[in-house]
This record gives structure tokens, C-alpha cells and sequence, in this order.
């Protein structure tokens, strides 16, 4: 048995100084994805500068993804916006950012090309919500940015966001994990690369067939994140107003810089499924515009107005990217529809 437990001590000995000296040049030799996303100090993440390449999205399909000087997404075939002055800035999250198709199919850049002539800002980055809103848009104004209009899209996942995933501490965002955690995944991260990359592999991996195991993924009853909105189980009055809180502290913020609000929403599947076009976000988000918004884009009546035609589940098939929650062409085709029908320049 000591024998078996030198061997094993020494085994991984060797591969603790192998990883240390050599870690960063085995990494080169594993397969990654690629990723158009890069941590920032103030508001947790952004979008990497300058950044071209083709991106994989849940269908295994790739499409081409592009951002310029600012970190905005746009159009690969035109890197412009070296101004910092906008006509309209879009924030919100990866439905905004546009992920899965490409950046003309999406509804900010259909929007680009229809009104060529304002200068468009795309500041939706994935995995954003309410209280990155705030900590962005704060940043660039103080950074020389200026925007006329600022058009927001809440997201039904911003609520799980700003509870589950964001601290807004002294000023920036971090995420909620324990310091001593964090502190351990940057050492194995710098110190010990090839481990670090293999663990997060396995948990990855974990994580995936604890899903398949509970069944209860983002067309389920009880998925966390989209089903506040129709299941009393999931987000009270007090997480709700977290997000609502920093929607107002957006609002202030603009309006002290004189620049006009509005505010988008847009079902999930599971709003489809389970909701109707009376949900609870369209109570909220209605009632937080009063008397702040120049414009309410509410996607849920366009949506609903299809059940009376269509089967729910063929809606579902028609507007999102197949097995996922993101828009496809057409859905953005949709939003895309709603804002010129509202929008008056």
C-alpha cells in the first residue's frame, strides 16, 4: 500500500512540474472555443477589442463575428465608429449582442442598415443585465462617450443575473464567489494552466449531465432563469426590485446627462409555452416607463397574436434557434419589425 501511494505521490509530483513548467505550451495543443469575450476591471466583461472570427453557437454552426475599437459589435465589411458620439446606443444582453447569427441578421443590425444615416452603438455583450447596464453606461459617459438615445433591452434571464451571478460592490461588478475561491482559480489558472483547463473541462462536463439528470431545461416549468415571470417558485418582490433598482439608477443616469431612455422586452420559449401577453414583465417594464421612457418596444403581443394561428411549439421552432433560447434570423426579423412600427426619429 506505500508503495501504491509513492507511486501516486510521485506520478503526481511529475505532472504538478510539468504543468507548472510547460502548462501554457500544452494548452496551445487542445482544442478551445473561441471566445469574442474578455474580462474588463469595472464591469466584469466585454467584448475584445478589434476582434474578427468565426463563432460556434449551439447548432454547431459558426457564424462571423466582428467588434471595433470600442469593443461594439458591428458589421465585418465596415469597422467603423472611431467617434465616441452616437445618435442610439442598444444595451442588453446576448439577444442583443445578437449570438448564433450574423450581425446582419440580427434586429440592432438590421436596424443599422435601415437607418444608415444615425450613428448606432451596439454595447449588448452575453451574460449582461441590469446592474452591468448601469456600471457600462456610467463608465463610457465618464470615459468622453456620449449617446442621445439609450435603448435598453431587459432580458428575462437579467433577474437570475443580478441575483445569482453579480455583486455591485464599491462601484464595479464582480462575481459571487467566495474570495478564497477566487484566489484558487487564479493561482491554478497562472501557476498550474493545464490543470486549471482540465478541471473546468470536467465540471463543464458535470454540469451538462446534472441537466440531462433533472430534466428541467429552459422549455421546463421550472427553469430558474426564464420561469419568474408565470412560477411564483422562483424571484419575489425583493429580486425583482434589485433589477428594478438598477433600471432606475440607469434612468437617473441618463437623465442628468440629457439623454432619452427606452426600454425592449421579448418572451423566451417558456414565455411562449407557459405565459401570455398580459406577464408579469410586461406589467413591470410598463410600469417603470411611465414618465421615464420616449419608447416602450414590447415584443410580447407579437408574439401571442401568432397562438390563435399557430401551434405554440411551431412558434417556438419558427422564431428561435433550434434547442436554444436566441432569437434566429427570423425572430430578430420580428424585433426588428416592432421597433420600426414604434420608433419615430
Amino acid at each position: 500500500m506505500k508503495k501504491i501511494l509513492s507511486v501516486i505521490g510521485i506520478s503526481l509530483t511529475l505532472a504538478l512540474l510539468t504543468d507548472l513548467l510547460f502548462g501554457s505550451y500544452l494548452l496551445k495543443f487542445t482544442p478551445k472555443k473561441i471566445d469574442q469575450t474578455t474580462s474588463h476591471n469595472i464591469y466584469d466583461h466585454d467584448l475584445k477589442k478589434s476582434f474578427r472570427g468565426n463563432l460556434e453557437w449551439s447548432t454547431g454552426k459558426t457564424y462571423l463575428f466582428c467588434s471595433n475599437k470600442s469593443s461594439f459589435r458591428t458589421f465585418c465589411d465596415k469597422m467603423d465608429f472611431d467617434t465616441k458620439e452616437f445618435d442610439i446606443a442598444f444595451i442588453g444582453d446576448s439577444f442583443t449582442e445578437g449570438v448564433g447569427v450574423d450581425y446582419k441578421d440580427t434586429f440592432v443590425g438590421r436596424i443599422k442598415n435601415k437607418f444608415d444615416e444615425l450613428k448606432i452603438a451596439n454595447l449588448g455583450v452575453v451574460s449582461y443585465s441590469p446592474s452591468i447596464y448601469f456600471t457600462k453606461l456610467r463608465h463610457l459617459l465618464e470615459n468622453g462617450y456620449k449617446f442621445k438615445r439609450v435603448i435598453i433591452y431587459f432580458d428575462i434571464s437579467d433577474i437570475y443575473d443580478d441575483n445569482r451571478k453579480y455583486r455591485f460592490i464599491d462601484n464595479k461588478i464582480s462575481r459571487k464567489k467566495s474570495v478564497i475561491l477566487s484566489n484558487i482559480q487564479r493561482t491554478l489558472k497562472s501557476s498550474f494552466p493545464f490543470l486549471a483547463y482540465s478541471l473546468k473541462m470536467v465540471k463543464n462536463d458535470i454540469f451538462k449531465k446534472t441537466d440531462v439528470i433533472n430534466r428541467c431545461n429552459y422549455l421546463n416549468y421550472c427553469h430558474e432563469k426564464s420561469s419568474w415571470t408565470f412560477n411564483n417558485k422562483f424571484f419575489g418582490d425583493k429580486e425583482i426590485n434589485k433589477s428594478l433598482k438598477f433600471m432606475e439608477m440607469t434612468y437617473e443616469l441618463l437623465y442628468k446627462n440629457d439623454i432619452k431612455m427606452s426600454v425592449g422586452i421579448y418572451p423566451w420559449p417558456a414565455q411562449i409555452l407557459y405565459d401570455n401577453s398580459q406577464s408579469k414583465i410586461v406589467k413591470l417594464m410598463n410600469n417603470f416607463c411611465k414618465n421615464k421612457c420616449e419608447f416602450f418596444f414590447n415584443n410580447f403581443n407579437d408574439f401571442f397574436n401568432e397562438i390563435d394561428f399557430i401551434d405554440k411549439e411551431k412558434i417556438i421552432s419558427k422564431y428561435y434557434i433550434e434547442g436554444d433560447v436566441h432569437f434566429n434570423s427570423l425572430g430578430n426579423e420580428k424585433i426588428f419589425q416592432n421597433f420600426v412600427r414604434i420608433f419615430r426619429n
